[in-house]
């Protein structure tokens, strides 16, 4: 589906899902943030004047599970990137940080952001949509893609950037439909009443089953150190876990693992989208 009118105008329908997924993604960018450093920035976006792409910049796909490739790019100049890593790990007390610990900061960064996109456009679609991982990449081709302008303000550190919305992923949110009510006009069927039914778990009424108190974790790794490299560990230290950031997290009750899911950010709190259970 072309994101274009025949004259070489945007269609309305795209450049309305464009400026959505922008707010989205800019209220979900602030929301990561404020978790890292307890101060929410300020983030604006704006449609692009012209099809051209700031020369320097450096650029990151942002994978959803609705697509192969990227949906969409997320560009500002490196060292932007840098000062917003700097920020990031200094509010956690690393003030002297690598740029391998930069790059891999603003990479979860990124990452989260996609998850919390994810998860608005699962509500708003009804269906299960995943964040992926953010991969570094070239220049994306804006061939049919929309380009819309962003900045952040966050005090001591701002930055503008650049968004590609590639034109697959508008084609898809544009053409998608919420699901529709059971209950269809006119055919004299009513819509079933919440709360009509008593929630049962294993046969049983729920309010039959004992209430009780369980401890529930999540983890999201576990590693084993030497003796002699706890002793070293002081604020700062940075402890290398068994698993990737975009690894599923274990949910546990008991000692016992009953699901996995994905690690999201919801108001600024982290929790836990299950997305498979255990047998």
């Amino acid at each position: 589906m072309s994101t274009r009118m025949d004259d070489g105008q945007i269609r309305p329908d795209c450049a309305a899902m464009a400026e959505q997924v922008m707010a989205s993604w800019a209220d979900s960018f602030a929301t990561v943030l404020e978790s890292m450093t307890a101060q929410r920035p300020k983030i604006e976006s704006r449609a692009a004047a012209s099809s051209a792409l700031d020369e320097g910049f450096e650029w990151w796909g942002q994978n959803l599970s609705i697509l192969p490739q990227p949906s969409f790019w997320i560009g500002a100049p490196a060292e932007s990137w840098s000062a917003l890593g700097r920020m990031a790990l200094s509010a956690l007390g690393v003030d002297d940080p690598s740029d391998a610990d930069l790059v891999s900061t603003y990479r979860d960064l990124m990452a989260q952001t996609s998850a919390v996109v994810a998860s608005q456009l699962a509500r708003e679609f009804g269906e299960e949509i995943t964040g992926g991982d953010s991969v570094p990449t070239s220049q994306p081709d804006t061939g049919g893609a929309l380009i819309v302008k962003w900045s952040l303000d966050a005090g001591l550190m701002s930055m503008e950037g650049a968004a590609v919305l590639g034109e697959p992923f508008l084609g898809y949110c544009s053409g998608h439909q919420a699901p529709a009510v059971a209950s269809k006009a006119g055919s004299g069927e009513a819509p079933p009443q919440s709360g009509s039914e008593t929630p049962r778990f294993a046969g049983r009424p729920l309010d039959s089953i004992p209430k009780c108190t369980l401890r529930v974790k999540f983890v999201l790794g576990r590693t084993t150190l030497p003796m002699r490299d706890v002793f070293k560990l002081n604020v700062g230290s940075v402890i290398m876990l068994d698993q990737s950031a975009l690894d599923p997290a274990y949910l546990v009750i008991g000692g016992r693992v009953l699901a996995r899911g994905q690690v999201v950010v919801v108001n600024g709190n982290y929790g836990l989208k299950i997305c498979q259970h255990e047998s």
